[in-house]
């Protein structure tokens, strides 16, 4: 008897550390258009070969189909100027990133070029602002506050550590775009706040999931949600 119960009171512990491990951070964004239906890619384009809906949540991989570049599902909209963006996501064996302000440079293939929320192992680079395909590269990394002039010289403002995340893991991410300001938050703190005064930045543009070129890779996104700022 003291056998099944201690085998009944293991199961439940498992049951509830499965739950607990599911859930992440939640984010209250009144007024904001649910941008994936958790059944199907409606609203979405990108290739078959790569993204898919899998027990509830958009999956895409390359461990099947290997792809030549990086590609994005794209949301399926006209461009969006000012918002502020919500999603869930994990990711295993690469890095991934959510685009925004970007543009579309091969409809062909799902390329995309703007501004990316990274979705890095490590640290300083989880939840960064890179410039996909636009010659900037690594514009602000977590921790940091920068003002970047008209000529790309960046002032830094304030800086900390960033800290280790699994992103094996569900966690929330926003992006808040308000004309120049972005701000970019992990899990409710903020990690990245950049004024972008540069001659090249973006105001306006689409919104993608990428998967990665290179190493075989998988990435999951969920509860995104999207509220589009006057």
């Amino acid at each position: 008897m003291k056998k099944i119960s201690l085998l009944i009171l293991t199961a439940f512990t498992l049951m509830l550390s499965s739950a607990f491990a599911e859930e992440s951070y939640k984010v209250e964004l009144e007024g904001a258009e649910v941008l994936f239906n958790g059944k199907d890619l409606t609203g979405w384009k990108g290739s078959d070969k790569f993204w898919s809906v899998k027990d509830g949540v958009i999956h895409g991989t390359t461990h099947e189909t290997k792809t030549k570049g990086n590609t994005f599902l794209i949301l399926d909209t006209p461009e969006v100027e000012d918002f502020h963006l919500v999603y869930e996501a994990r990711c295993f064996g690469n890095n991934s990133g959510v685009n925004y302000r970007s543009k579309v440079v091969d409809e062909k293939d799902f390329v995309m070029a703007g501004y990316q929320c990274d979705l890095h192992p490590n640290p300083e680079f989880l939840a960064m602002i890179y410039g996909e395909k636009i010659g900037r590269g690594k514009i602000i990394k977590r921790g940091q506050k920068i003002e970047i002039n008209e000529k790309g010289k960046k002032k830094i403002l304030s800086t900390e550590k960033a800290e280790k995340v699994d992103i094996k893991q569900w966690n929330t991410y926003e992006v808040i775009c308000k004309g120049n300001h972005i701000i970019h938050k992990l899990n409710g703190k903020v990690a990245i706040d950049l004024v972008d005064n540069h001659r090249g930045k973006l105001l306006k543009g689409h919104i993608g999931l990428q998967l990665h070129a290179g190493k075989p890779m998988k990435v999951d996104f969920r509860n995104i949600r999207l509220k589009r700022l006057k």
